[in-house]
């Protein structure tokens, strides 16, 4: 990394600190609540980063290739920089809502507003939000969709009467939306009369992928040959050593798996992407507990190409602070997907980590943080 580049970098981290801290006091983003959109904009000496939305909220974004993460609280963040004088190359990689401690005291900007009954009831955000499960049905066939609830909030911010309104496709989501509304409650109000509220809840892949839950990834275990297994994929532990991260990956699903994954670089590799997997390495990755752990097998009946896996309960990888790691899971007989993946890494290793993973990849990609 050039010296220039690295005082960025200190100087960004330096002035992130004390944000960051607060944020994380009132934020948790391993909740993400809804989408918004995101600017970064570069100041003289600072960098204004600004969100549709007045929750707490997560942006991910590039600067001259270099990733960065900022917690943006009441809709507006500003950053410390000393960069160049030019205008440097900025771009938006996601911005997502995340559960806020303080939500009820700052109303939400939305990109479609629920319809509501009047000004004050759509003025109402709830101080207890609860996610809706995805169902296992609908995760194994790949299903997307979105669900519109009505309801009433009474005085004492209780959610009474939920109803289905509209939802695509019909009757797939229903009962989790409906289950997690009837669950949600507001900041009680004595002088408030019975309020109706309209919120539209979206279910996608996408945001199963970010919350890795265990429960609906085992639904997978009969899902077929060609697909990657990412969702039975989650982080346990993390260990922060400052210039590095270091996290353990576990197995949520019933299947063994091997795993093919990139992360930024540190040290000389600093600002590119190391790729590793569990098959060169001899581990095949097994749920927590598996009577199999220490175990190995023989993989491949081809001769030139035979090797040996050893099941283990935790596959470690070395990243970056404040970076992402991306990976492909595969069935240890789904060969297609094998392929796949190990063409990814040698697309990806040693890349610029200003490359998009998902653009070198022809299968699917997840990612964590």
């Amino acid at each position: 990394m050039a010296r220039g580049t690295a005082l960025i970098l200190s100087a960004l981290t330096a002035a992130a600190a004390p944000a960051a801290a607060l944020a994380q006091s009132r934020c948790d983003c391993t909740t993400v609540v809804d989408r918004c959109a995101a600017t970064v904009v570069a100041r003289e000496r600072s960098l204004d980063v600004t969100t549709d939305s007045r929750q707490c909220a997560r942006v991910d974004y590039f600067v001259d290739g270099l990733p960065f993460v900022a917690t943006v609280m009441d809709g507006t963040r500003t950053v410390d920089w000393n960069g160049s004088a030019d205008a440097p190359d900025i771009r938006i990689q996601s911005c997502q809502v995340c559960a806020d401690s303080e939500a009820a005291s700052s109303a939400v900007s939305r990109r479609e507003p629920s319809v509501s009954g009047s000004t004050e009831d759509a003025a109402l955000v709830p101080l207890i939000r609860w996610n809706p499960e995805y169902p296992d049905d609908a995760l194994t066939r790949g299903l997307e969709g979105h669900v519109t609830v009505g309801f009433d909030v009474d005085a004492r911010g209780t959610v009474e009467g939920a109803t289905v309104t509209e939802s695509e496709p019909a009757g797939v989501f229903d009962a989790a939306a409906l289950a997690a509304v009837r669950r949600w409650r507001y900041a009680p109000d004595e002088q408030r009369e019975q309020a109706h509220v309209v919120e539209r809840i979206e279910f996608s892949l996408r945001d199963v992928i970010f919350g890795l839950r265990p429960t609906g990834a085992a639904a997978q275990s009969g899902a077929p040959a060609g697909l990657p297994r990412n969702q039975c994929i989650r982080e346990d532990t993390v260990y922060n050593f400052g210039e590095m991260v270091e996290a353990g990956l576990i197995n949520a699903c019933g299947d063994p798996l091997l795993l093919f994954g990139c992360a930024e670089g540190t040290g000389r590799q600093s600002g590119r992407w190391v790729c590793s997997d569990s098959e060169r390495a001899g581990q095949l990755l097994v749920r927590p507990g598996d009577a199999r752990i220490g175990t190995t097998v023989q993989d491949g009946e081809n001769v030139e190409r035979l090797n040996w896996l050893t099941y283990v309960d935790n596959y470690f990888i070395a990243r970056a602070p404040n970076s992402q790691y991306w990976w492909i899971a595969c069935a240890r007989a789904d060969s297609q997907c094998r392929e796949d993946a190990k063409m990814w890494l040698r697309a990806m290793d040693r890349k610029p980590a200003s490359v998009d993973p998902r653009a070198r990849s022809t299968a699917t990609v997840a990612r964590s943080y």
